[in-house]
């Protein structure tokens, strides 16, 4: 079945602005978790100030919470990865979004 010039021309469109909307999302979302990691950078320093003083209390502390700082850990690598995933993500993104554009 062949399809029409103008139907082939709405589809590349329609591409086109679907790559552009995902590459926007991701763009939002790696800035988002830029934010995150910097606060979490800021929040690590904040409570390694306070232990400093207290280090009894930190020792029972992360004793008291090694399952859950375990699970934090983890997450933690995961964010790392996904945000990792994501640039390469943006890379492929830009690189389809100048040859869909290249096309015309």
């Amino acid at each position: 079945m062949l399809q029409t010039n103008s139907k082939v021309l709405n589809m590349r469109y329609q591409l086109k602005n679907t790559i552009r909307d995902r590459l926007t999302y991701c763009l939002e979302w790696k800035q988002n978790i830029e934010v995150y990691l910097a606060n979490k950078s800021i929040s690590e320093k904040a409570n390694e100030e306070y232990y400093n003083s207290k280090p009894l209390l930190k020792l029972i502390i992360n004793l008291y919470f090694i399952p859950y700082n375990l699970l934090r850990f983890v997450r933690y690598l995961r964010i790392i990865h996904d945000y990792k995933k994501n640039e390469i993500e943006i890379k492929v993104l830009s690189k389809e979004l100048k040859n869909n554009e290249n096309q015309k």
